[in-house]
Protein backbone atom coordinates (compact mmCIF):
# COMPACT_ATOMS: atom_id res chain seq x y z
CA UNK A 1 0.00 0.00 0.00
CA UNK A 2 1.42 3.40 -0.97
CA UNK A 3 2.19 5.89 1.77
CA UNK A 4 -0.01 8.94 1.16
CA UNK A 5 1.52 12.34 1.86
CA UNK A 6 -0.48 14.47 4.30
CA UNK A 7 -1.81 17.67 2.75
CA UNK A 8 -3.05 20.07 5.44
CA UNK A 9 -6.15 22.18 4.93
CA UNK A 10 -7.49 25.17 6.82
CA UNK A 11 -8.90 24.08 10.17
CA UNK A 12 -6.76 20.93 10.55
CA UNK A 13 -5.01 20.21 13.82
CA UNK A 14 -1.36 19.42 13.15
CA UNK A 15 2.03 18.92 14.72
CA UNK A 16 5.24 20.31 13.26
CA UNK A 17 8.54 18.58 12.69
CA UNK A 18 10.32 21.76 13.84
CA UNK A 19 8.09 23.22 16.56
CA UNK A 20 6.72 21.72 19.73
CA UNK A 21 3.00 21.54 20.40
CA UNK A 22 -0.32 21.23 18.63
CA UNK A 23 -1.30 23.79 16.03
CA UNK A 24 -4.38 24.76 14.05
CA UNK A 25 -3.93 25.54 10.35
CA UNK A 26 -5.23 29.06 9.73
CA UNK A 27 -4.45 29.34 6.01
CA UNK A 28 -2.60 27.69 3.16
CA UNK A 29 -0.68 29.84 0.67
CA UNK A 30 1.90 29.83 -2.11
CA UNK A 31 0.06 27.19 -4.09
CA UNK A 32 -0.25 24.88 -1.09
CA UNK A 33 3.44 25.08 -0.22
CA UNK A 34 3.25 27.02 3.05
CA UNK A 35 0.82 27.40 5.92
CA UNK A 36 -0.05 29.87 8.63
CA UNK A 37 -0.50 28.02 11.92
CA UNK A 38 -1.27 28.97 15.51
CA UNK A 39 -0.72 27.12 18.76
CA UNK A 40 -3.88 25.36 19.93
CA UNK A 41 -4.97 24.19 23.39
CA UNK A 42 -6.87 20.92 22.93
CA UNK A 43 -8.47 20.96 26.40
CA UNK A 44 -9.86 24.47 26.05
CA UNK A 45 -10.38 24.31 22.27
CA UNK A 46 -8.65 27.68 22.11
CA UNK A 47 -5.99 29.34 19.97
CA UNK A 48 -2.96 30.59 21.87
CA UNK A 49 -0.29 33.18 21.11
CA UNK A 50 0.40 34.69 17.72
CA UNK A 51 0.09 33.05 14.30
CA UNK A 52 3.25 31.65 12.71
CA UNK A 53 3.41 32.17 8.96
CA UNK A 54 5.28 30.57 6.06
CA UNK A 55 5.64 27.12 7.62
CA UNK A 56 6.41 24.58 4.85
CA UNK A 57 3.42 22.24 4.53
CA UNK A 58 5.70 19.24 4.12
CA UNK A 59 6.89 19.73 7.72
CA UNK A 60 3.34 19.39 9.12
CA UNK A 61 1.82 16.09 10.22
CA UNK A 62 -1.75 15.34 11.31
CA UNK A 63 -2.38 15.46 15.05
CA UNK A 64 -3.63 12.09 16.22
CA UNK A 65 -4.70 11.70 19.82
CA UNK A 66 -4.59 8.08 20.97
CA UNK A 67 -7.22 6.59 23.29
CA UNK A 68 -5.13 6.87 26.47
CA UNK A 69 -4.34 10.54 25.76
CA UNK A 70 -8.02 11.26 25.10
CA UNK A 71 -9.06 9.49 28.31
CA UNK A 72 -6.52 11.42 30.38
CA UNK A 73 -7.64 14.71 28.83
CA UNK A 74 -11.32 13.96 29.49
CA UNK A 75 -10.65 13.10 33.15
CA UNK A 76 -8.49 16.22 33.56
CA UNK A 77 -11.17 18.42 31.98
CA UNK A 78 -13.89 16.91 34.20
CA UNK A 79 -11.92 17.37 37.42
CA UNK A 80 -10.70 20.91 36.63
CA UNK A 81 -14.27 22.19 36.69
CA UNK A 82 -14.91 20.99 40.26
Amino acid sequence: MANKQFVPVTGDLVISLHKRGIFKVLAISHGGQTAAIQSFNISKQQLLGQPIEDIPCDTLLPFEEDASQAAARIVREATEGK
